[in-house]
């Protein structure tokens, strides 16, 4: 048997990251064969806390290389892998041009104006995003901090309808350098559904959309414009906001499941509040 080497001790976690992903199948001279050894007698300290990884350290030429999708997850970090580039993202990032100070609590105040929601890629993800156009363009704070993206320091502006947090493109260029998210072309869908990936359930909000979308009042026809539908924290209840005619409204969804003779949810019934006007006092165009 090949004797061991003698090994430094690993207490701090260095900067070489092993991966989790699978190699899948790759032309020859793209893979090299290495002798390495799992060190399962490795302890890993995070921010001063010792951790468990169910994956052990491994050993190439005297470097530590550690699952990367396991340790980001102590890290507080989010890790995407693309297979059509074989690319491994980690987010989120901090950008050295991100400015040390900023507005945290003194907002700016916006309005909505022209909101839109759409689906965009970032760093081999793509997520629901809520933007708004007044002066310029805002993306809501929420979605971008989902995307692993850091804003501290970042001047931030306030809904006065909403009450959410916005951040301009301007300041969120400081962040993202030449890499900014970048508009879904594989993801398109008439409104955008935020936080909710159940098929059953996303099937019950969209045809809860269209079938309210239309209404006849003294013979005059309406329309409700879906800007988004947001997942709250209760178990099946939503936020969606609407407009008409550049006015705009919310309601409250929410989803009651239907089972079927196996006991199998097989659909979900759905009811809402009624309509609030979240702009009273606002003369409509």
């Amino acid at each position: 048997m090949k004797k061991l080497p003698k090994w430094s001790k690993v207490a701090i976690v260095g900067t070489l990251m092993g991966t989790c992903f699978g190699a899948g199948v790759y032309a020859q001279d793209v893979l090299q064969r290495v002798d390495a050894y799992l060190r399962s007698d490795y302890k890993v300290v995070v921010n001063g806390q010792a951790v468990q990884l169910a994956n052990p350290p491994l050993i190439y030429n005297n470097s530590s290389y550690l699952p990367v999708k396991e340790l980001a997850s102590h890290l507080g970090a989010v890790v995407n892998w693309q297979e059509s580039t074989k690319t491994i993202y980690v987010v989120p990032r901090v950008n050295p041009n991100q400015p040390a100070e900023g507005n945290e609590s003194n907002y700016t105040e916006i309005i909505l104006q022209y909101p839109f929601a759409q689906y965009m890629d970032y760093q081999g993800a793509t997520y629901p995003v809520l933007l708004n156009n007044t002066d310029q363009t805002y993306y809501r704070l929420s979605d971008i901090e989902r995307m692993g993206i850091r804003t501290d320091g970042l001047r931030k502006a306030k809904e006065k309808f909403t009450g959410q947090v916005y951040v301009s493109e301007t300041e969120l260029k400081n962040v993202w350098g030449n890499q900014p998210p970048q508009m879904s072309y594989s993801r398109y869908e008439s409104f955008v559904v935020s936080g909710e990936t159940d098929s059953l359930k996303l099937k019950a909000l969209k045809t809860y959309v269209e079938s309210y979308r239309y209404f006849v009042v003294d013979k005059v026809s309406y329309s409700w414009n879906p800007v988004i539908i947001d997942k709250l924290p209760e178990e099946n209840t939503y936020y969606y906001l609407l407009n008409n005619n550049g006015h705009f409204f919310k309601t409250t969804i929410k989803l009651t499941p239907f089972t079927n003779y196996s006991n199998e949810i097989s659909d979900y019934l759905v009811a809402s509040t009624s309509v609030e006007d979240i702009e009273a006092g606002k003369v409509v165009n």
